[in-house]
């Protein structure tokens, strides 16, 4: 992955870490039609707007009509990911939307959740980092308000549960230390992460982000609990804590 300093007001800037932008298509790819590229495993290569557009058609069966329907997703949302995670009340407003394309979305939403969820790795999840922030990205990078989720792991770091703990507003969700102690030690957690997004798509951590993970690792010290990383997912990027030098 690879790493980008910004100055923005800590003493050596934060370290917010991007992926790797995907290698670029080759032109024997390029030359494939949509459908053999998804069948060759080269779908990775294309375009949003050709995935919306393949969508669209599926769900509609009218191909002028899903070249309209795409290309309105498109500009109203930006993305495919845009579009999947949009709220039901802005899909509503989409002309030509039909009954059944709200569900048929909420169906491949879910299905990349459980499909990221399953390529973590039966054991220390932290070693695998790149499948990690795939689902913590999947999960949390398009929600409009911040949410507050908890890793717990056991010994051998394996995920034994992966709740969320709050929903708050733009730009703020309570949290309480004694509460997540509570649950750690009645889950049985010998660790967990602290994640949460940032709905502005910057990861950097506010003030409050970095009292409150103090406040928790307190809590869960008392019981013998470690906070191994906390994690603010923005879009596209992410902030560790650990890597910063804030835990």
């Amino acid at each position: 992955m690879s790493t980008e300093q910004i100055n923005d007001g800590f003493e050596d800037g934060m370290l917010i870490i991007h992926p790797q932008p995907e290698t670029p298509a080759s032109s024997e790819t390029q030359s494939l039609s949509p459908q053999n590229a998804l069948l060759t495993g080269r779908g990775r290569y294309l375009e949003d707007s050709i995935l919306l557009n393949l969508m669209t058609a599926l769900f509609t069966g009218r191909i002028k009509e899903a070249e309209d329907l795409s290309r309105v997703l498109h500009t109203r949302f930006g993305s495919l990911a845009g579009t999947l995670t949009a709220t039901d009340r802005e899909l509503g407003g989409i002309k030509n939307m039909g009954a059944h394309m709200l569900p048929m979305l909420r169906v491949l939403q879910e299905s990349a959740l459980r499909y990221n969820h399953a390529r973590l790795p039966p054991e220390d999840i932290l070693g695998s980092e790149r499948q990690l922030l795939d689902y913590l990205t999947a999960r949390l990078s398009r929600e409009n308000i911040e949410q507050f989720r908890i890793l717990f792991l056991d010994e051998k770091k394996s995920l034994i549960a992966d709740e969320a703990q709050a929903r708050g507003t733009v730009n703020h969700t309570p949290v309480y230390p004694r509460e997540v102690a509570r649950r750690a030690v009645e889950i049985g957690a010998s660790g967990l992460v602290l994640v949460h997004n940032h709905p502005s798509g910057d990861p950097t951590p506010s003030e409050a982000d970095l009292q409150m993970t103090q406040q928790v690792r307190a809590a869960l010290e008392v019981v013998g609990i470690e906070v191994i990383d906390h994690l603010i997912i923005g879009n596209g990027c992410h902030t560790s804590f650990r890597r910063n030098g804030f835990l």
